[in-house]
């Protein structure tokens, strides 16, 4: 099985020697996996794919841009995402790339008016996922860094879990699409040194609030969404 990573964004540069590009965090994720083989696109700067056929599973990574941005690698990878939604490949989104396969699909996506989603936070499952035997416990705490979010799904979509502050934090289409807002490709460890940066956007309290999350929570049930994202792999292997 070969994993299409489309890449929208890297790691800061500082960042690269300690925890590798953006797409080595996500070949990590996958040790262990049923995905043997990776091929990565730097869709951010206009590197792309020739044909959804050429991965057979592919994967849109998070971002510092949102989809509603005019730069014109997004609308690329949002068609891209529209041809493996007409062929039936299928796609993971994390973060931004949960948003993009719903902007590109018909769903809505806009900066939340409830501010940021920082930290390890909790959201709570509505039913089991369409494509997976993993039984997700009820409430996830999962680990987050964002301000834009799924307002509207995408027809077809299932909301396989959200909260109060994120309604649709995991959604599944049928076995061709899964999405989410958490980064399970995210170690504590390497959040704390993101969000740091972004202390002066987000605000000292959104920043220690979510620092002591991390304290008190480390990785919550981050590797509960890595199984549902194995198990999304291992259905289409079979």
């Amino acid at each position: 099985m070969k994993l299409g990573i489309l890449l929208c964004d890297d790691h800061y540069p500082d960042s690269i020697p300690k925890y590798g590009h953006y797409d080595e965090a996500f070949k990590r994720m996958f040790e262990g996996s049923s995905i043997s083989a990776f091929k990565s696109y730097r869709c951010h700067e206009e590197k792309y794919p020739s044909s959804p056929k050429d991965c057979d599973i592919w994967l849109v990574t998070g971002s510092k841009w949102g989809v509603y941005d005019t730069d014109p690698w997004i609308e690329v990878v949002a068609q891209f995402v529209r041809d493996c939604n007409e062929t039936n490949q299928p796609i993971i989104g994390v973060c931004f790339g949960h948003q993009l396969i719903h902007y590109a699909l018909g769903g809505h996506v806009e900066k939340s008016d409830k501010g940021w989603g920082m930290g390890v936070y909790p959201i709570k499952k509505n039913f089991q996922p369409v494509a997976s035997g993993v039984a997700l416990s009820k409430t996830l705490n999962l680990i987050a860094c964002h301000q834009d979010q799924v307002i509207s799904p995408a027809n077809g979509f299932d909301v396989i879990a959200g909260s109060d502050f994120c309604p649709i934090a995991i959604t599944q289409k049928s076995q061709t699409a899964l999405t989410m807002q958490c980064h399970p490709e995210f170690t504590p460890e390497f959040l704390i040194q993101l969000i740091e940066r972004l202390r002066e956007n987000a605000g000292n309290e959104v920043v220690d609030n979510a620092i002591k999350s991390l304290e008190t929570l480390g990785e919550g049930d981050r590797e509960q969404v890595i199984s549902l994202i194995f198990n999304f792999c291992n259905r289409e292997k079979d």
